[in-house]
């Protein structure tokens, strides 16, 4: 497919009629520089069921938005906010990107399991969380304190993970993406690999604009179509942006109040107990069926069970040790039988929530107890 757009993309200046089944058969001009000019397109409504049948080659792009704006017409975004939204663009960086995401999985797929490597936690720790970013988020958290405390009173969510979240997501608001986000989620959508997912994220965008969040040169965001300092994607920003200043916006590009009141939602949202602590590492002092090891909720233990089974806790915290003693607790082994163990929360399964990654859980949850002993917290 890849050599068929490259060799698409070389048609310029050409008038292109929709021919698909549920499209939208607009007279579109596709420009040399890759700009669309729709010509009274068809914009009535489509049902989240209809589906593209057209050929994806890249002269069928502009047709193919068309085809993702009446989708969202059917979700109920007006035609005055559709019909301003021109200048979507087949963002050839967004695919590639993409593709090479996915050839990675797809190679580590086919080839035999690697064996458990004992030094995963330990080399991810070491590489996503440095002493120098410790170093940044203690000179941030002076400047946005009264930021993270609204927040953190709001919602029941600890400074230092509003923080962690922050600093891992966007390196404090210093990397937030600078592609169009409209662009990026058409292009993706249309390349097919994950078109339920990047289709449904489009739409989710239009309804934004829909709600007057923001304009659209505002909407600015990765090349997978994470957007501001949150990294929300369209979805996310949907359900738990939120105004932290009072101000009727949802500002997660450049207000901090915004930011963490929205970082904050989203965990006490999805479950975050503001009594716990995120987990603790534990030794084992005899080997332990990896069944037992998840997330799961049936896999859930309470402290004493653990101990009985040869789980001893690492050093010794009495207010955490106490706080862990309150709840269920699951064991995790990210690097199975030859690697480190802990006992997580719920918290640590809201951080799940975030990112499926137990290696990027593990680092938030470390970095946010750095962060607690470096300000004080």
């Amino acid at each position: 497919m890849k050599t068929l757009l490259k060799l698409t993309a070389l048609l310029t200046g050409v008038v292109i009629a929709g021919c698909s089944s549920g499209s939208s058969n607009p007279k579109t001009v596709h420009s040399a520089n890759g700009n669309a000019g729709m010509v009274q397109a068809d914009l009535s409504p489509l049902g989240a069921d209809a589906t593209y049948n057209a050929p994806r080659t890249l002269d069928n792009f502009n047709d193919y938005v068309v085809f993702l704006k009446r989708k969202a017409a059917g979700q109920g975004v007006s035609k005055a906010v559709l019909s301003q939204q021109n200048n979507i663009r087949y963002i050839d960086a967004a695919v590639r990107l993409d593709q090479k995401q996915a050839g990675l999985a797809e190679r580590r797929k086919n080839q035999p399991p690697l064996p458990p490597n004992p030094n995963g936690v330990t080399n991810y720790i070491a590489k996503h969380l440095t002493q120098a970013k410790v170093d940044k988020a203690e000179e941030n958290y002076w400047d946005v304190r009264t930021q993270l405390q609204n927040a953190s009173r709001q919602y029941g969510v600890p400074q230092e993970y509003l923080l962690a979240l922050w600093g891992m997501e966007s390196s404090f608001g210093y990397y937030q993406g600078d592609y169009d986000v409209l662009s990026v989620l058409a292009t993706l959508a249309f390349d097919g690999r994950r078109e339920n997912l990047f289709g449904k994220e489009f739409i989710n965008a239009m309804k934004m604009l829909e709600a007057g969040h923001l304009n659209r040169a505002q909407m600015q965001g990765s090349w997978a179509g994470a957007m501001g300092q949150t990294q929300f994607m369209p979805s996310s920003y949907l359900n738990y942006a939120a105004d932290g200043d009072g101000d009727g916006m949802k500002d997660i590009w450049s207000n901090e109040y915004d930011v963490f009141a929205s970082i904050a939602n989203y965990l006490h949202s999805v479950g975050w107990d503001s009594n716990l602590p995120w987990g603790v590492e534990v030794t084992l002092s005899q080997p332990l069926d990896l069944s037992l090891a998840g997330t799961e909720k049936g896999k859930a233990r309470s402290l004493s069970q653990w101990q009985s089974m040869g789980v001893n806790i690492n050093g010794f915290n009495a207010a955490r040790t106490n706080a862990l003693a309150s709840t269920d607790l699951w064991l995790v082994r990210p690097d199975k039988e030859v690697g480190r163990a802990f006992l997580v929360t719920n918290n640590f399964r809201t951080i799940l929530d975030w990112n499926r990654s137990s290696y990027y859980a593990l680092s938030v949850g470390m970095f946010a107890d750095r962060i607690k002993a470096a300000t004080g917290l």
